[in-house]
C-alpha cells in the first residue's frame, strides 16, 4: 500500500481533493497498483514554519503583499 506524504502550506478541501485524485491516477498508471490502496496524507504548516533561503515564507509574503 503506497503512503505519499505531502507537506504544504495550508490549502482548501477543493484543492487537496484535486491533487489527491491527480497524485492517485498517475501513480495507479505509472504502477498499476489499485486506487484503492493507496493513502494520500497532508500536512499543512503555516508559513511560520517554512524558510526558503535563510528567510521565513510568512517575511516573503509580506514583503509580496506590500509590493502589489
Amino acid at each position: 500500500m503506497p503512503i505519499v506524504q505531502i507537506t504544504i502550506l495550508p490549502q482548501s478541501a477543493e484543492k487537496k481533493a484535486e491533487m489527491s485524485k491527480v497524485i492517485t491516477d498517475e501513480i495507479h498508471r505509472i504502477t498499476g497498483i489499485r486506487k484503492e490502496a493507496m493513502v494520500i496524507l497532508f500536512y499543512e504548516l503555516p508559513a511560520e514554519n517554512f524558510a526558503d533561503g535563510g528567510e521565513m515564507l510568512s517575511e516573503k509574503f509580506k514583503r509580496m503583499q506590500s509590493n502589489e
